[in-house]
């Protein structure tokens, strides 16, 4: 089959919809991605076909820029800042991902959750497709507090009123700065569940998630959507730094990681630790004054699963990708979330047992050094991740996303999750 490939141009979208592309490559499929400028050279690198939405419209400029200023945001802000993107993304792809359709006639397409653009042009051509859960799958519920907000998981009345009340807020804002009336898409297309995908895939385990009131029944829920052989081989890294003494690594993600506070804090929380910390700014706009520990590395870039396998903890923003390589590799995370899905995320590592929560405002050495001294000492947190690591063994969630996605396209018919079916049954 021809499939096209469509998500955000950020790497913590793209790194995973490309490895499911080369997976379904690897199955025989001809795979093409299709997307803005900015997103050439790391589909490039993953080996696949890049087809340029629009790459001499200036909108490609305005896109990188609303990136750049992404990056410096959090909170609230970088919701709104996300919205703007939305909106510069979505006029591209309505513009443009048309003649792509033309040029390339695809048996189906596998679209991204937060990219529904692409699935209004795909209905309009009559071209079956598949929804991806790159970042956290997100299917609004009265018990899910909303993805940006770091909250508890709460059952009880005042739990699905506050969810409730906030989800409408969230909502209103952000549909409000992702300028629907000006490029005629609904941003939450995807997330309400009544849409015409044949099947929804979510690289998030079924275990990571909270109990619901109810199952989507088209969402399969796999597992990570990663190879080791990602990992950037390029990256020069000074691999005898590393002395035998336990392996810290921080990393505040790749796009929205320029809270120099955040880098301050983490060298000074850890400056006593008798344990050596790798901090990457992942390529990042970040400015840290001072001086740096000698048991601290301070690196533009950094192999990060090749790291993973050599540490006793992360400190993550938790971005999706990161929190599931961590589970993976049985690694306890302290979380400092920043925006969007992150807090979600976080907090859902919090709820499981192999996590630890500090909003990125209040983050501070001292609340940092007081938990990693918790973290450190109490082996609850190492012994969950171990057993999530063992579950994550058992099976390839990658090939069951392909899987997946070959029965829908290839039937043109929907692909009900039974579970989920019978669960529903049985609420």
């Amino acid at each position: 089959m021809r499939i096209g490939l469509h998500c955000p141009e950020v790497p913590g979208h793209l790194n995973p919809m490309t490895t499911l592309g080369c997976e379904l490559q690897r199955r025989g499929h001809e795979v093409t991605f299709l997307g803005c400028q900015m997103a050439e050279s790391i589909v490039r690198r993953s080996g696949l076909p890049f087809y340029a939405l629009g790459p001499h419209d200036e909108l490609n400029d305005r896109l990188e820029q609303s990136f750049r200023e992404l990056g410096k945001t959090s909170g609230i802000q970088g919701m709104m800042m996300t919205g703007k993107i939305f909106g510069i993304q979505a006029k591209l792809v309505r513009r443009y991902i048309g003649e792509a359709f033309e040029a390339i006639p695809f048996d189906g397409l596998v679209i991204d959750q937060v990219a529904p653009a692409a699935a209004i042009q795909a209905e309009e051509a009559a071209i079956p497709y598949a929804v991806a859960c790159n970042a956290l799958a997100v299917y609004w519920d009265p018990y899910m507090p909303p993805p940006p907000l770091p909250w508890d998981y709460r059952t009880d009345l005042y739990g699905r009123a506050r969810n409730e009340i906030a989800k409408h807020l969230v909502l209103w804002a952000y549909r409000l700065f992702a300028a629907e009336k000006k490029v005629g898409v609904d941003p939450l297309k995807l997330i309400r569940n009544n849409d015409k995908a044949l099947v929804h895939l979510a690289q998030q385990p079924a275990f990571f998630e909270y109990p619901r009131t109810k199952y989507p029944e088209r969402l399969h829920y796999t597992g990570p959507w990663h190879r080791a052989e990602r990992d950037d081989t390029s990256i020069d890294f000074p691999w005898d730094w590393l002395d035998g003494r336990p392996l810290i690594y921080a990393s505040m993600g790749t796009l929205q990681n320029a809270v120099s506070h955040v880098f301050r804090s983490i060298i000074d929380a850890v400056r006593d630790l008798p344990m050596q910390v790798v901090l990457s700014k992942g390529g990042g706009q970040v400015d840290v004054p001072g001086p740096i520990p000698e048991n601290v590395l301070l690196v533009e870039k950094a192999p990060q699963l090749r790291l993973l396998e050599k540490a006793t903890l992360v400190i993550t923003h938790a971005g999706m990708n990161t929190a599931l390589e961590c589970l993976s590799h049985g690694v306890p995370m302290l979380c400092l979330p920043v925006t969007n899905d992150q807090p979600g995320v976080a907090k859902r590592a919090e709820y499981l047992g192999n996590g630890r929560v500090i909003p990125v405002r209040s983050v501070t050495t001292k609340r940092l050094q007081r938990e990693l001294d918790r973290m450190l000492h109490d082996d609850s947190f190492q012994q969950k991740a171990n057993e999530f690591a063992a579950t994550l063994a058992s099976y390839d969630g990658l090939e069951m996303a392909a899987k997946l996605i070959e029965q829908a396209l290839e039937t043109k018919q929907t692909v009900v999750n039974f579970e989920h079916r019978q669960r529903n049954q049985a609420i």
